[in-house]
């Protein structure tokens, strides 16, 4: 009798040690399974963070390089850009000043707002080639003329210097001739300090031969010209002027408003 007692008590023991062993395993699992949920839960959100940073690089390179929106893209918090389920951030910093020849743009993502946010990813592309809108392609171009009088060159319209001019020495109808050595995109032309310029039309070449006249051309304001962007190596720029007056131009201007980006260095941090 006290020997099936004592077995008993001891099946007892292993029962209750078995269910405590299978409680502690049950426990660790849901605990383990709660901690992988957590961190998966917090990998789709840096993930998220990302593709939201990522989304504000691309923003910023279609502004800077198509102009079509005027961005100050040092935001501060309060005022951020919104995109869904995230928030990002933009700034662009440029080098080489005054030319503004390369960029560096940051970017940062924030799940879900910039305040009080879970998640948070930085992306920086830098050292990126800038072509932007304030470049004047004339002044690394190469000027001709129908003609010129003497001290005052072709060239003297591409120098950046608004105090010299080129002035004709033929009177009546002139041109002048920008060759940027080789193909060059522009959609921009400005003309500064003109004189006896009645009225004007616009070519370009990709050979020097055949010149095309430009499309959608308009002025405005006065002696500012945009029209349908182009590739070519040539501009010319032709004058009608009375038969008893000269031309002359302080500055040919040429610009490409679109400008453009190349590849940069592309990091990425938390």
């Amino acid at each position: 009798m006290i020997e099936a007692r004592n077995k008993k008590g001891m099946v007892l023991i292993l029962t209750f040690i078995i269910m405590v062993a299978l409680a502690a395993i049950a426990v660790t699992f849901l605990y383990m399974t709660s901690v992988q949920t957590r961190a998966s839960g917090r990998n789709i959100q840096d993930a998220q963070a990302f593709w939201v940073a990522e989304a504000g690089l691309a923003k910023a390179r279609w502004a800077l390089t198509t102009g079509g929106q005027a961005v100050g893209w040092s935001e501060p918090p309060s005022s951020p850009f919104g995109a869904g389920n995230g928030t990002y951030i933009v700034i662009t910093a440029y080098s080489d000043a005054p030319a503004n020849q390369h960029v560096t743009i940051t970017s940062e993502g924030y799940i879900p707002r910039n305040t009080n946010y879970v998640a948070k990813r930085q992306v920086v592309e830098s050292d990126i080639p800038f072509s932007g809108a304030g470049t004047n392609l004339s002044l690394s171009a190469t000027a001709t003329a129908s003609s010129a009088s003497g001290g005052h060159p072709a060239g003297d319209a591409i120098d950046g210097n608004t105090h010299s001019k080129w002035a004709a020495s033929d009177k009546g109808n002139a041109w002048l001739k920008l060759d940027f050595g080789s193909a060059a995109t522009f959609d921009k032309v400005v003309i500064n300090g003109q004189k006896n310029i009645n009225s004007s039309t616009i070519e370009y070449s990709t050979n020097d031969v055949a010149y095309t006249g430009v499309t959608n051309l308009v002025e405005l304001p006065t002696w500012t010209y945009t029209f349908d962007s182009v590739t070519a190596q040539y501009l010319r720029f032709n004058m009608e002027v009375a038969s008893n007056k000269s031309a002359e131009v302080s500055e040919l201007e040429t610009y490409n408003t679109a400008g453009g980006l190349g590849q940069g260095l592309f990091t990425t941090s938390w």
